[in-house]
């Protein structure tokens, strides 16, 4: 069985244009040296212009490589941005709880609200004195026992009433240190604090 003859290379561009030439145009086309020179040229540039086409290609097919082998990292990174910012969530919400919880321990320690409670136990201590000379008074509790537990009121209303007294004058010190001019028309007055009550 005879073996099929191989087909030649397909003739490049050039070679078609030329081909298509008959002989006495391919006698002056030789004649014509500015031509040939274009010519020249021309098939220059487009070879130039297949080259980079090429390398374009080329540079697209390896930049697509590094692509897809960075997407492992680039999916790694956005699942540790993803956690980081949980973590970033649950210390603000955190922070923002101790910040509530100091808010109220500042204000139920306030100086203000120290010398509310100061003043409540002093007057409850006088109030409780009160109702035992009544009742010593009534006869419905014996000498002894009322000495005794009226000592013990008055030495509590007598430490209720220092330690007011002394939180009142802290409070006054530092009101003339923020205003030392103290209220319009008045230099150096304050408005004090309610006087601790004294007992009977």
């Amino acid at each position: 069985v005879p073996r099929p003859m191989s087909q030649p290379p397909a003739p490049h561009g050039s070679q078609r244009r030329f081909g298509a030439l008959s002989t006495a145009q391919l006698r002056a086309l030789l004649q014509d040296e500015p031509r040939l020179q274009r010519a020249a040229r021309l098939s220059r540039k487009f070879q130039s212009l297949q080259l980079e086409r090429e390398i374009c290609l080329a540079s697209n097919c390896t930049l697509a490589m590094v692509n897809l082998s960075l997407r492992p990292r680039l999916e790694d990174g956005k699942a540790s941005l993803a956690i980081k910012y949980q973590e970033l969530r649950e210390i603000r919400e955190a922070c923002w709880d101790k910040q509530q919880r100091l808010e109220v321990y500042l204000e139920k320690w306030s100086p203000q609200s120290a010398l509310g409670q100061l003043q409540a136990k002093l007057d409850a201590s006088e109030a409780e004195s009160e109702a035992q000379i009544e009742q010593f008074l009534a006869q419905d509790l014996p000498l002894n026992s009322f000495l005794e537990s009226f000592c013990q009121s008055r030495t509590h209303s007598h430490v209720c009433r220092t330690q007011l007294e002394k939180l009142q004058e802290l409070l006054q010190k530092n009101q003339v240190v923020r205003d030392p001019a103290g209220p319009v028309g008045h230099p150096g007055a304050l408005a004090s604090p309610a006087p601790a009550r004294l007992a009977p």
